[in-house]
């Protein structure tokens, strides 16, 4: 906690800094009221003066300007507290670690982002993975980034949630058909078209988008399809809208890549293919009704199917020593998943004791089932080249498993203000989850069976006062409470004795305890009139976050991708961050700096064989040590000149400090003794995006291009001390230490036009 005192007082100091230009500035004139949803579904909205935690936001017009294929594009380059690995080197299969929480689409990863769009949850049931290739960024009207383990938004909110919401025919009435084509062999293609009826009573949008790309790295194509659709109805005091979401994608992303094979540009890869097929159907039926000026009722219900295909090219974790017989295996797995849900919320905004008040009070359930095969095969032969060209085994399954999951939530959250200038937020969340995994490879009672029965359950309490000492100015304190239960893939992968390889092979279900993570959070946000008739905007938050019982997987050797998941007794999460903002009448900037220390909150022992501190394969990790691939520090700049309202040009930087490798855990790698790197260096690229309107000649034309690391900096986002049997020559031999790296995309540029009528 000594390390949180000290940020509290930089926040402290900075906000009286800033408190006292804002007190003495008596002809102000920037007021201005930002409304805020405190839920994922509709509300009546609070003043974001009065929430007791940080929020950052977005819309669809700054999400799209921007280079990048998806929301966690955009999230990385601008939100604070965001950082990224690559992992894959595929644009869909991105990594975003928010305030030292994770938020990707790896299985094996802990999790602790919940993710929502248009109110339901998109965390996968099976491992609580976010598929960000499914969540149709073309679609997006706006998101906001809720920091804190905030109970109101459920289960997986360890560290945050993200909450997005889609277009209809009232926030997109027109047409439109865009392309974009460039490096890599990327060309996309969208188009989207919304509009009300003539009764002002009907709306709908739809919308469609084609990627596809060779990719930057070797044997790395990328095909994706999204599909989004909303028809809506709207009275006087009614709203309902129902859509369907879709996508059927085929990713390839090779993952970490010995220093030796990754080349001068990065596109080397260890194994191939790594390959994910996700086909995605969602339907939801959304709906909103004011029951006069003071209640409003919201819900939605929802279906959600995900069939997922995996095929894995690895070294062989068997492999017996005898040459040109099974040095390498394809790994194969099938993932079913079905969801079923509701929620619904009433919010009542009314005087209280003759001061605002508002209360929420919601419900929720889901029905999710899971069915998973995997399979192997083993592969003889490495030819010259790299590649296994001999005769192949026949297929073996190795794990076949059914689970169910059912989840009742409910919760209650009270936002009132004391006087004029203090407002108190409280909440409470109650989770119950019971996990039923069936066996349908293992007879039940074998010593390797995954069937077994779990149920977990929590309440989570909130806290926070804000105060606003004038209209330009908030400060605030909280504490909240929020909880993960693990999942089938955790329950069935959870025996050091029977270690099983992601995402496959999993082994018997002894039990796991939920993740309990604690957040206290101060901070201040306000705004002041600058020089030029500017208006400046500025944020700072420190934060201090423990997760207790936290779930992570664990690897048995370092020449596999083999292991199991496990309860470690604490980790924690300190940090800053700061947000600044300023806007004058033809150029704008933003900045934004993070410093998050992720920690093992425990003592425990890891296994890392090319650690040169390693004792017979382990090392000991202390209290404190620091969390891998996490970089302690941050920084951001968005800057964007419009001379004129048919042209600007942006540009972006992005820079991050150096983090811990992967199998360095303990931080006592001694780089001179083995020779294999102890981190993963830090790093700084420029991104640039520029637009003309045609609106004089030809309106509803327009021609935009962007850039990405423009200075072509060489860089990775990732890493793991590791072993190989791949020589330096691709050919095969004796186990190799070797630190494993994930490259930085290079260079790259793409033009588009798109056309609106």
């Amino acid at each position: 906690m000594n390390k949180l005192f000290k940020s509290t007082g930089a926040v402290v100091v900075i906000t009286l800094l800033f408190s006292s230009v804002v007190i003495s500035g008596e002809s102000l004139k920037v007021e201005s009221i930002e409304v805020y949803s405190p839920t994922a579904l509709p509300s009546i909205g609070l003043p974001v003066k009065d929430v007791p935690y940080a929020v950052q936001t977005a819309t669809a017009e700054e999400i799209s300007e921007q280079p990048g294929v998806s929301v966690a594009d955009y999230m990385v380059n601008n939100l604070e507290g965001v950082t990224v690995n690559e992992v894959g080197g595929n644009p869909y299969q991105l990594e975003i670690n928010y305030r030292g929480y994770n938020g990707t689409p790896l299985v094996g990863n802990p999790q602790g982002l919940s993710i929502y769009v248009d109110g339901v949850r998109q965390n996968m049931p099976f491992s609580n993975n976010v598929l960000w290739d499914t969540i149709p960024d073309f679609a997006i009207e706006d998101m906001q980034l809720v920091g804190g383990s905030n109970p109101v938004y459920g289960l997986n909110t360890l560290g945050g949630s993200l909450s997005m919401q889609t277009k209809s025919g009232r926030t997109f009435d027109r047409s439109a058909i865009e392309g974009q084509t460039g490096s890599w062999g990327r060309n996309i293609g969208l188009i989207e078209t919304g509009g009300i009826s003539d009764d002002q009573r009907f709306d709908y949008y739809v919308g469609y988008e084609y990627f596809n790309e060779d990719g930057w790295r070797d044997e790395a194509p990328t095909t994706v399809n999204q599909w989004f659709s909303k028809f809506g109805f709207e009275g006087d005091t009614t709203r309902y809208d129902l859509s369907y979401t879709g996508a059927h994608n085929s990713l390839i992303g090779n993952g970490l890549v010995p220093k030796y094979l990754i080349g001068n540009d990065l596109k080397g890869v260890h194994t191939l293919m790594d390959k994910t097929n996700n086909d995605y159907n969602q339907i939801q039926l959304n709906g909103t009704e004011f029951i006069g000026d003071t209640l409003m009722a919201s819900g939605n219900i929802y279906w959600r199917n995900v069939d997922q295909s995996t095929y894995n090219g690895d070294l062989n974790d068997e492999y017996d020593g005898v040459a040109n017989t099974n040095e390498g295996v394809i790994n194969r797995s099938k993932t079913t998943q079905n969801a079923y849900g509701l929620n619904g919320q009433l919010t009542f905004d009314d005087d209280w004791l003759t001061r605002r008040n508002q209360l929420i009070v919601g419900i929720g359930y889901e029905y999710s089932k899971v069915k998973f095969d995997q399979s192997e095969q083993e592969i003889e032969t490495l030819d010259p080249s790299g590649y296994f060209s001999g005769d192949t085994e026949a297929r073996e399954q190795t794990t076949g498993l059914t689970g169910q999951t059912n989840t009742w939530s409910g919760f209650i959250s009270n936002n009132h203000a004391l006087t004029d200038k203090w407002s108190v937020n409280t909440a409470a969340r109650y989770n119950y989850v019971t996990i039923d995994n069936k066996d349908t490879f293992n007879a039940e009672g074998a010593s390797a069976s995954l069937t077994g029965e779990h149920d977990f359950d929590r309440l989570n309490p909130s806290v926070g006062l804000t105060y606003n000492p004038n209209n330009n100015l908030s400060t605030y304190a909280s504490y909240n409470e929020a909880n993960r239960a693990p999942t089938s893939i955790e329950l069935g992968c959870a025996n050091p004795a029977n270690p099983c390889t992601l995402p496959t092979q999993m082994a018997d279900d002894p039990p796991l305890d939920q993740v309990v993570a604690k957040t206290f959070e101060i901070g201040a946000r306000g705004q002041f009139a600058g020089v030029f008739n500017s208006k400046v905007t500025w944020s700072i938050s420190a934060y201090d976050a423990t997760n207790h019982d936290d779930i992570l997987f664990v690897y048995t050797e370092a020449n596999t991708t083999a292991g199991y998941f496990t309860n470690v007794d604490e980790t924690t999460r300190q940090g800053v961050d700061v947000g600044f903002n300023t806007a004058f009448e033809d150029f704008s900037i933003g900045m934004n700096y993070n410093y998050v220390a992720a920690r093992y909150g425990t003592d425990l022992t890891l296994i890392s064989e090319p650690n040169s501190s390693a004792d017979d394969g382990a090392i000991s990790v202390e209290d404190g040590d620091y969390l891998p691939n996490i970089p302690k520090h941050s920084f951001k700049v968005r800057a964007r000149y419009q001379p004129e309202a048919t042209w600007y040009l942006g540009a972006t930087l992005t820079a991050f400090s150096s983090s811990y490798m992967m199998g360095n855990e303990n931080q006592e790698n001694d780089s001179s003794v083995n020779g294999l790197q102890s981190e993963v260096p830090g790093y700084a690229i420029i991104n640039l995006d520029s637009e003309y309107n045609f609106s004089k000649s030809f309106e509803g034309l327009r021609v935009f291009a962007k850039v990405t690391n423009l200075l072509d900096n060489k860089y990775y986002t990732g890493g793991r001390l590791a072993e190989t049997r791949v020589q330096a020559d691709r050919s095969f031999g004796a186990a190799t230490d070797t630190a494993s790296l994930i490259g930085g995309s290079p260079r790259a540029a793409w033009v588009g036009v798109r056309y609106e009528f």
